[in-house]
């Protein structure tokens, strides 16, 4: 009788290696190939198909009723997927949203619209990135971020070549930014260096804007001074039309005068307008002396072209109070 080895004896036959064959070989590798492009796919489409987003928010799956379309998948929220699944509803809500990304582009169906039953192609990763650059997938999805700030994240990770996980990260945890700064002397670099360029770009669009502001300013103004000058030339033009002899050009010089008393009138109450001085008592006596001067010339030429003329002393006694004008 054979001697014992292990349980073995010296008659029994050696074990034969199991050789499955080289078509399981191949089938296994095309199961991981598949996977590979296919995966993320799946699990986006097996979220899309059983979940709707707000519906049994917080109700678990045995206590919901049994009463569904025949033609309409049973669906649960994210939140009970999440449960069941043992992951975050964040993360179920993001697969959920690069399904419909997807479908957006027409090239899967909304996930609403899936029907039990139906034949559905899974996308190839490859030719839709599930992950990375130019990805559907973007785990800010399932984050309570406002549209604001999601556009402001998603600009500054591309321009930086940054992840917009990465940053959704960050700005979700201050405490660990503040302490990260406190603790390390290239995160304060990095900081100072984004501050400064935050800065930087403030004051371009300061400039920016202020340029925008002097661009209308200077603008109404010349449509301002362009519709006084067409006035003073259609009032011109028609004084021109009664022009006869030298009456006729005395007639243009007090024309011409009084239109230059009312548009430097209109230029100095424009500014006025436009900024606000704050004139010291000498300057806003000045002014005022300068306006009553104004009104009484403006006053004596007005009687003198209505006919309503001072008689000799009193236009004599005018001009000597005004130092003699004419």
């Amino acid at each position: 009788m054979g001697e014992m080895t292990g349980g073995v004896t010296d008659d029994d036959p050696p074990e034969r290696a199991i050789d499955d064959g080289e078509d399981a070989l191949r089938a296994d590798i095309a199961q991981f190939a598949t996977m590979e492009r296919k995966g993320p796919w799946l699990m986006a489409y097996l979220v899309a198909k059983r979940v709707e987003p707000g519906e049994g928010d917080g109700v678990r799956l045995e206590h919901q009723s049994r009463c569904f379309d025949r033609n309409t998948f049973q669906r649960v929220s994210a939140r009970e997927f999440a449960r069941l699944a043992g992951t975050s509803a964040k993360r179920v809500m993001a697969l959920w949203q690069a399904w419909n990304r997807l479908a957006a582009e027409g090239v899967v169906p909304h996930a609403m619209a899936l029907q039990p039953g139906a034949n559905v192609e899974l996308p190839d990763a490859k030719q839709y990135p599930f992950y990375g650059e130019n990805s559907y997938y973007r785990s800010l999805d399932g984050r309570h971020i406002s549209p604001e700030r999601r556009e402001a994240i998603e600009r500054e990770a591309a321009t930086s070549g940054t992840r917009p996980s990465a940053i959704t990260y960050v700005i979700g945890h201050p405490k660990a930014v503040k302490t990260a700064l406190l603790a390390d002397e290239a995160t304060r670099a990095a900081a100072r260096e984004a501050l400064e360029e935050f800065d930087a770009r403030q004051a371009a669009a300061d400039t920016a804007d202020r340029a925008a502001a002097a661009d209308v300013t200077i603008h109404r103004q010349c449509e301002f001074d362009d519709a006084q000058r067409r006035e003073r030339e259609a009032l011109a033009a028609q004084a021109r039309t009664a022009r006869d002899g030298t009456e006729a050009d005395a007639f243009m010089d007090v024309f011409n005068a009084m239109a230059e008393i009312r548009m430097a009138a209109s230029r100095a109450l424009a500014r006025l307008h436009k900024q606000q001085i704050r004139f010291t008592a000498d300057r806003a006596e000045a002014i005022a002396e300068l306006c009553d001067g104004a009104e009484a010339t403006i006053a004596a030429v007005r009687d003198l072209a209505t006919g309503s003329a001072l008689d000799d002393a009193a236009l004599a006694a005018f001009l000597d109070e005004n130092g003699g004008l004419l």
